[in-house]
């Protein structure tokens, strides 16, 4: 973070755009649109577990081999959800608010945001974009470093993170549209964005 914390808006500053993510028209397009990073991120997570197959090559174990498939699949959402949530909570410290987590309970939706914050452009870039990309680089790591079981689990970790991104890469593009001086305020299902007139 490089510009000053901003905890009151400044009278110099009008809403310019409101981007409400769960509104019902949107719910839809969002959830489809999150075939996106889910295929991009099978297609990286795929060419990067043949690449570490052939030049590591096989680790064979890992996981508790007798545990059911969907226990592990439950365990990994927990994770993703925990961890992704965690990494947006960090980058609110970092950028000098403190993060609230929570969940809407009618759209099954997760979150991390600060009461009363607003966030530079750019800051809010990085608190956006910190999951997807820890996560995605931080599993390329495991997968490199664990045996072939754990691996996988962590691979198919990445690929639903990348799919439960999606709203976090929105709202990415939609404030890039903006200067690096508008102010962003994150409300949990929706932003705002503001500047000078």
């Amino acid at each position: 973070m490089t510009d000053p914390v901003v905890y009151q808006l400044p009278s110099d500053y009008q809403q310019v755009y409101h981007l409400q993510l769960l509104e019902k028209g949107k719910y839809l397009l969002i959830n489809l649109l999150a075939l996106i990073p889910l295929v991009i991120s099978l297609i990286v997570m795929g060419l990067w577990w043949g690449l570490v197959l052939r030049v590591r090559g096989s680790v064979p174990g890992g996981l508790g081999a007798d545990w059911p498939w969907w226990f592990w699949l439950i365990a990994i959402f927990v994770l993703i959800v925990v961890i992704h949530e965690g990494l947006h909570g960090l980058a609110i410290r970092w950028a000098g608010h403190k993060p609230r987590f929570g969940m809407i309970l009618s759209k099954g939706a997760f979150y991390a945001t600060a009461d009363g914050a607003y966030f530079w452009r750019n800051d809010f870039v990085v608190i956006a974009l910190a999951p997807i990309v820890v996560m995605t680089l931080a599993g390329m790591l495991l997968v490199w470093l664990l045996p072939d079981t754990a691996g996988y689990y962590v691979a198919l970790g990445v690929v639903l993170n990348a799919a439960n991104a999606i709203g976090d890469l929105w709202m990415t593009v939609v404030v890039l549209h903006f200067p690096a001086s508008v102010l962003v305020q994150d409300e949990a299902d929706s932003i705002r964005i503001f500047a000078k007139p």
